[in-house]
């Protein structure tokens, strides 16, 4: 079967060899959007987002249309990912649009984001067989490979009240001899990562949404969960970026802002 569900401890916890040193590229998108990349296989994440939403921005002009014709850093998309169905994560239109420009590419994602978009594009979310639904419940992550990356999901609680029943997924993703991790907006709750068993976990690149490094429980998360040699600070509003690079960099100096939209960074396994 292409699902199955794992044991967390059999599915991610292997050590890389030296053999499987390499460079993975990390490129940033709008909010929490990121491209990873090994040279052969190239993933998306929350990355089919074009128009500002609410506080949170969108592509440049550029980029929008490298986006519409999945070329540029859109090109060769193998597999593409989206953690949640808010839409400065997913937006339903633009997905629909780049998946068909797109054809090679894979998209997987929860029922909510799925149903979204088949508002937009029915057709091409019910019939074509690349488009996957996964559920992956507490305890029992989905894992699936995709041109040699394997990806680990696994549910992080959005929040409460209006938040609590947002499908909000974590991933792990292997590749290139490396593991990244991206949480959505998975809710300050050490609870949550200390079930999802992430302190078992060696991390080498984390995503991490900007607030985890404010004042608060968020920072003793990422020390005990998150604590990967990489960390790159995410979903960072426009607005804000000024303010935020300049407290991130005061208290937070290890840790890298990737923008503007577009910069990208090599990762080396062998440094890790």
């Amino acid at each position: 079967m292409w699902l199955k569900k794992g044991v967390f401890s059999l599915v991610v916890f292997a050590l890389i060899s030296p053999a499987a040193w390499a460079d993975i590229t990390i490129t940033q998108l709008a909010n929490d959007g990121a491209i990873i990349s090994d040279g052969t296989t190239r993933v998306m994440i929350d990355g089919m987002v074009v128009e500002p939403y609410s506080v949170y921005g969108g592509l440049p002009e550029n980029a929008a249309a490298m986006f519409k014709k999945a070329s540029g850093p859109y090109a060769g998309i193998d597999l593409a990912l989206a953690s949640h169905r808010h839409h400065e994560h997913n937006q339903p239109f633009f997905a629909c649009e780049f998946l068909k420009n797109s054809k090679d590419t894979v998209f997987v994602s929860s029922s909510q984001v799925l149903g979204l978009m088949r508002e937009k594009c029915r057709k091409l979310v019910t019939t074509d067989p690349r488009i996957r639904e996964i559920d992956p419940q507490y305890g029992e992550p989905q894992v699936f490979e995709v041109k040699g990356a394997k990806v680990t999901v696994f549910l992080l609680s959005h929040g409460v009240f209006k938040y609590a029943t947002i499908q909000n997924y974590g991933h792990l993703i292997e590749i290139g001899g490396m593991t990244v991790l991206h949480i959505g907006d998975a809710e300050v709750s050490p609870e949550d990562f200390q079930t999802a068993g992430l302190d078992q976990v060696k991390v080498d690149v984390a995503l991490i949404p900007f607030g985890f490094f404010r004042q608060g429980p968020g920072t003793a998360i990422v020390q005990q969960y998150m604590d990967a040699p990489v960390k790159i600070a995410i979903h960072i509003p426009p607005d804000e970026m000024d303010e935020i690079k300049a407290d991130i960099g005061e208290n937070f100096p290890a840790v890298t802002i990737l923008e503007p939209t577009l910069k990208e960074m090599s990762v080396s396994s062998a440094l890790q």
